[in-house]
């Protein structure tokens, strides 16, 4: 039974692969067939195709952004960007290894992270591995560099997702078998030097996606597969310091819905649920933003991947 919610209007952005745009929408409306209320076109090279995420975060020098990434098709890998939301220009942009599936930008310190699920052999030939890389600002207030550091980035096989969590000052990933949360290594001038991972959930297979629940100070992810795979999903934690020993843990996850193929579910701040489900394990798209407590939206001909709350806002 899915919950029902307040009738709320939020704006939803999603990744939409048909027409491989950014577009913005109201979850007060079911009909999103027309033209959006916001989008940014990628640019037709091999490696922006396949639009992976997008998240709207607000930035000191170049106002509100939307941090992107896309899969791609070349053989040097895919691509993440941010695009200021005022005039669609691309304020920043560079090559991402492997297959990017998620990015973050980490507040206070203008660094973005990528996730890739798997390492690049050529073109579209993968082999095992993936991980979390960093672009990293030399100075604060600088953009980041076209170039990752090699010596922050981490290996994490099947790395689907990745999160700023701002109230805890910790960067969260999930990948295959493993929900990760990392401490930033800094030097004596506040540039990000490493990550330490300080806690992880285990669980069996894929995790997919990583979203806050701006109804709670829950996490909520995602784990792929069917009845075949006992840990499929989607799953509620959160992150617990302990002040006495001075760590952290996840806490004590608890299944939410028992579903299959789900590529991104969030909570709206009203409690309002919202997802994209692919049909099959053949696909990975859908026509159709599910809500709780209403009819879901549809576009015609769409290929959403994700959709996000488009109002997120940092503190």
């Amino acid at each position: 039974m899915r919950s029902a919610a307040a009738a709320t209007d939020y704006l939803i952005v999603v990744v939409e692969q048909a027409a491989n745009q950014i577009q913005r929408f109201s979850n007060g409306t079911t009909d999103w067939n027309g033209s959006p209320e916001w989008y940014w076109s990628a640019p037709s090279t091999d490696t922006w195709k396949y639009l992976a995420d997008a998240k709207r975060r607000l930035t000191a020098n170049w106002d509100d952004v939307l941090v992107c990434c896309a899969n791609g098709t070349a053989s040097t890998g895919g691509r993440a960007a941010m695009v200021r939301e005022s005039d669609k220009a691309v304020v920043w942009t560079a090559v991402v290894p492997g297959n990017p599936h998620s990015v973050e930008r980490i507040d206070g310190h203008g660094a973005i992270v990528t996730a890739s699920a798997k390492q690049r052999a050529t073109g579209d030939n993968y082999e095992a591995g993936g991980g979390i890389n960093l672009f990293v600002p030399t100075s604060h207030g600088g953009l980041p560099p076209t170039s990752f550091a090699d010596t922050i980035s981490t290996g994490f096989p099947g790395a689907h997702g990745v999160l700023w969590d701002d109230a805890n000052e910790c960067l969260l990933a999930i990948g295959d078998n493993e929900l990760r949360a990392y401490r930033l290594v800094t030097n004596s001038s506040g540039i990000i030097t490493g990550l330490s991972q300080v806690s992880t959930l285990a669980f069996s297979g894929t995790g997919h996606d990583l979203q806050p629940d701006y109804a709670s100070s829950d996490i909520l992810y995602t784990v792929g597969g069917d009845a075949g795979n006992p840990d499929h999903g989607i799953w509620k934690t959160r992150l617990i310091y302990n002040n006495a020993t001075g760590t952290w843990s996840f806490a004590a996850p608890a299944r939410l819905y028992d579903w299959y193929f789900t590529k991104s579910f969030s909570r709206l701040p009203d409690g309002t649920e919202f997802w994209v489900d692919a049909t099959s394990a053949a696909t990975w798209w859908n026509d159709t933003v599910g809500f709780s407590g209403r009819a879901d939206s549809v576009r015609s001909g769409a290929k959403f991947y994700k959709a996000r709350f488009w109002s997120h806002v940092l503190s």
